[in-house]
């Protein structure tokens, strides 16, 4: 059994006026499907259907660890 990879179209745009870094990921056109915030260095992605939280050590792998949630358990 194999599972067909699909490229998922994504928006990363930071959010102004919060108290830590914020950067909040998209599909364009459909939801939100979370918010990343640096936390003491690390940087906290947060699901937007269950609140999940993960943890990364750059914005690139927490947006990656975002992405390969919502694909397994959110779609």
């Amino acid at each position: 059994m194999s599972k067909k990879l699909e490229n998922i179209d994504i928006e990363v745009n930071e959010l102004k006026g919060k108290n830590l870094p914020t950067w909040e990921v998209i599909i364009p056109n459909q939801k939100s499907i979370g918010l990343i915030e640096k936390v003491e260095g690390r940087y906290r992605a947060t699901t937007t259907k269950t609140s999940n939280a993960l943890f990364a050590n750059s914005l690139e792998s927490s947006i990656n660890d975002l992405l390969s949630y919502f694909t397994l358990h959110e779609k």
